[in-house]
């Protein structure tokens, strides 16, 4: 499984290329690294973990506070998936029960992202 950033979610220029970033996106924060972006891929959690190819969710706090991602596959790459990732506007309360669980964000944190997601 690998991370390439998608330019639509970029206002900079990364290992893609030039920004693309469109309005209709969520851009992605500019202070975040690749090191950074490939351990969220990496540790993120997949919606059905039958399926390498399944959108996956991740939590990272920051200076911002606390901030959610999508990781969407994108191609196979030599046989590996390839996955680029932006700020949720949706996480299944599924996903959301597995960060509280694992401590990832507190009861708090779980019950106002429900409230505020509200998808099963």
């Amino acid at each position: 499984m690998r991370y390439w950033p998608n330019p639509a979610h970029k206002r900079q220029t990364t290992e893609a290329g030039p920004p693309g970033w469109r309005p209709g996106k969520e851009p992605c924060p500019d202070d975040m690294t690749m090191s950074e972006r490939n351990e969220l891929l990496a540790s993120s959690v997949p919606v059905d973990a039958t399926n390498p190819r399944s959108r996956r969710f991740n939590v990272r706090r920051s200076e911002h506070g606390l901030e959610l991602y999508d990781g969407k596959w994108t191609q196979d790459v030599a046989e590996e998936p390839e996955f680029h990732g932006h700020p949720a506007s949706y996480v299944p309360v599924s996903i959301l029960r597995i960060f509280r669980d694992r401590g990832q964000i507190t009861l708090a944190e779980y019950r106002r992202l429900v409230r505020n997601f509200g998808c099963p």
